[in-house]
């Protein structure tokens, strides 16, 4: 109930439901299942669809080398849900990343924060600030922290552990702004 934001543990959830089947217009589908989610089931299996870009995401970081496994950060609130504080106007609200990846490296175990990032949507710009400012501070507890976005077509993204990168990030206003920085040379194609 804090006015400022406040770091808080993020927990492992211990149970959790997660829907099996949606519906599309009239019909119910099963929904695909992925592997190597922390909360899987007993088969290994995770029920989730992703779209666009998100299975694109899921698709590139599982075949990177060390990866163990993934977590699909949850929208609503709780300590199984990882929230970024960043201003709108005058105001603290949060975003929620899309992922975290865990890997194997040097015998540790490593964090990978990754967040396709709409670049059209209102809240875009405000919301990459957050995201830039919780790298600066966060850094040391990931290996990556980084935000994708798509622009000409191409998936392209920004490490937001670099000082460079956040630097640019706080000198944007709009759409436009992002569109340029994911389009310039300080992105990289996503692969």
């Amino acid at each position: 109930m804090s006015t400022e934001p406040q770091d808080v543990e993020l927990v492992k959830p211990e149970a959790r439901f997660e829907a099996t089947k949606a519906k599309e217009n009239d019909d119910v589908i099963v929904l695909p299942t992925w592997k190597q989610h922390l909360l899987c089931d007993d088969a290994g299996n995770y029920p989730s669809e992703l779209k666009g870009w998100e299975r694109v995401v899921v698709e590139t970081e599982c075949k990177r080398k060390g990866f163990t496994f993934w977590y699909r950060n949850p929208g609503q609130p709780g300590q199984s849900s990882l929230g970024i504080a960043y201003i709108d106007g005058d105001q603290y609200k949060i975003v929620r990343p899309d992922f975290v990846f865990f890997a194997e490296q040097d015998g540790k175990v490593v964090v990978d924060l990754v967040d396709p990032h709409g670049l059209h949507l209102a809240d875009a710009v405000p919301k990459l600030k957050g995201l830039a400012t919780y790298a600066e501070t966060h850094a040391e507890a990931y290996r990556r922290i980084e935000s994708v976005a798509e622009v000409k077509g191409k998936l392209r993204v920004l490490d937001l552990t670099n000082d460079q990168v956040r630097k640019a990030i706080a000198g944007v206003t709009d759409a436009a702004g992002l569109s340029g920085l994911f389009g310039g040379a300080l992105a990289d194609d996503y692969d």
